[in-house]
């Protein structure tokens, strides 16, 4: 899918789609090929782990943690082929990642919209934006000059954390542009 245009913090999509987000926005070019997605490892697992749970909370959250390491490698399966095809240096780009601002939660809708995941994978999307089943994810991925880690731009502790916390997003058009 290409990105047909960009008005401040929106990147407009082929099929009439737009995205609002101050870093996508900041980041990506007209023109540019992006890959929207969504991954997910399915509902039998946390079925598992929510009938385990009345039983062993320990092997319930042991479970839990399964499912985590297969979403992270499922994810890492679908950036290697998008890798393949856009080039090495891609970035990915979560809706509500990080502090949410960037690229807000209820931009969930719009990919959703985009790819239609409950007809193709069974992924459904609650008006909390709360994707079901729990064990999936969603974003934009694109191949981008330097990467971005939304990790980066956010202060909460987290175990999951890949970058150190840096401060505040600034974006790179307004560094170019002073």
């Amino acid at each position: 899918m290409r990105v047909i245009g960009i008005e401040d913090d929106d990147v407009h999509l082929e099929g009439g789609h737009t995205l609002k987000s101050i870093v996508l926005a900041d980041m990506l070019e007209r023109r540019q090929e992006v890959a929207p997605h969504v991954v997910t490892i399915g509902p039998k697992l946390e079925q598992d782990a929510s009938m385990l749970g009345k039983e062993n909370v320990f092997r319930a959250w042991a479970l839990e943690r399964i499912g985590d390491y297969a979403l992270a490698r499922a994810a890492l399966h679908v950036r290697s082929l998008v890798e393949e095809k856009l080039g090495d240096a891609i970035s990915s780009f979560g809706p509500g990642t990080g502090t949410g601002k960037l690229f807000g939660i209820n931009q969930q809708g719009v990919l959703f919209q985009i790819l239609d995941p409950f007809k193709n994978i069974g992924v459904s999307l609650m008006p909390s934006y709360l994707m079901v089943p729990r064990k999936s994810i969603s974003g934009v991925f694109a191949a981008t000059t330097r990467e971005y880690v939304a990790c980066q731009y956010c202060p909460r502790k987290c175990e999951y954390r890949r970058r150190q916390f840096s401060g505040e997003y600034v974006p790179i058009k307004c560094e170019q542009n002073p």
